[in-house]
């Protein structure tokens, strides 16, 4: 599939600008990189939102800075022996109408589209498997308040206004990452305003708030998640090692971890790792392949030429 317009810009942005910053920049802004934005709209966001099976699992609803648990509104319909679940949007309606803010994930599994755009980022880079989100909040109510991200992200601008504030970059971490209190954001470098067709990218571990400044503003946010085995993954490949060749009994435990350390440097355990992170590699390869498949077209011959 070849991406639209819009989504090609946004692309190259991201191939010739963000990957080319230099290392001591946090992030780019680009004012006014698409123009009225139509990719996706509110009206794609309500679309998506009145779809029968809607589940909580697929978005995030925030009323008053806290999130609101929708599992409750989640009924279920007899049909033939089969129960069949639904979403009571009503919970959706009334938190909306107040003015609550509403992450929407997975649309690179919703949208063959995004699909498409989150391949062209896992592309140019060495073990990516990147989210698409949207983000749709209302002035006084913000999904997310002070915090950092893991990974970098490839923020585009889709309707309202919305200012962020960015402050300096932190050292990668795994903890402390959401509800960062003032003290905890650092120096602020920089405030901009975003507008529709703006694109923004911020490096991973950079600190940033975000303000509604209008009635409403509605982004899409890339996350460009980087899926090279984690700490755990690794530690437990070097644990299977030393199971099959361990510490004799009574070794000190500054003993058992120079065991642990020796097993690190055999050319076994790092076969183990390079075959396992090869697997890992592949099936994200194949998962992305599969959610562009992902689409029943066994119904297009009945169909006008101009509805497949």
């Amino acid at each position: 599939m070849e991406l639209p317009p819009q989504l090609r810009a946004l692309r190259d942005f991201y191939y010739k600008t963000a990957r080319a910053l230099p290392p001591e920049r946090d992030f780019v802004h680009a004012p006014a990189l698409i123009q009225e934005p139509t990719f996706f709209t509110v009206a794609h966001l309500k679309q998506h939102l009145n779809h029968p099976m809607l589940m909580p699992c697929y978005f995030t609803l925030v009323w008053q800075g806290k999130r609101v648990d929708c599992s409750g509104a989640v009924g279920t319909k007899n049909v033939q022996g089969v129960e069949v679940a639904f979403l009571n949007k009503s919970i959706l309606e009334d938190h909306l109408s107040r003015g609550a803010s509403m992450v929407l994930e997975g649309l690179d599994i919703l949208d063959p589209t995004i699909n498409e755009m989150c391949a062209a980022i896992d592309a140019v880079n060495d073990c990516v498997f990147s989210n698409s989100v949207v983000f749709f909040s209302q002035k006084g109510g913000e999904a997310y308040r002070g915090h950092r991200d893991a990974d970098d992200v490839l923020v585009i601008h889709l309707a309202g206004q919305k200012k962020w504030r960015i402050y300096e970059r932190q050292p990668p971490r795994q903890v402390e990452l959401t509800e960062l209190a003032p003290e905890k954001l650092g120096r602020q470098q920089a405030e901009l305003v975003m507008n529709p067709g703006d694109a923004l990218f911020l490096r991973s571990c950079t600190p940033h708030q975000v303000e509604t400044t209008g009635a409403h503003s509605l982004h899409m946010s890339f996350d460009i998640v980087d899926r090279h085995l984690n700490a755990e993954t690794i530690l437990e490949l070097l644990l299977d090692e030393y199971k099959k060749d361990s510490a004799p009994c009574y070794t000190p435990s500054d003993g058992i971890l120079q065991k642990l350390v020796a097993h690190t440097a055999r050319s076994d355990y790092k076969a183990r790792v390079a075959q396992v992170q090869a697997m890992h590699k592949e099936n994200y390869v194949r998962a992305r392949q599969f959610f562009g498949a992902n689409r029943v077209s066994a119904l297009d011959r009945w169909l006008p030429s101009t509805s497949r």
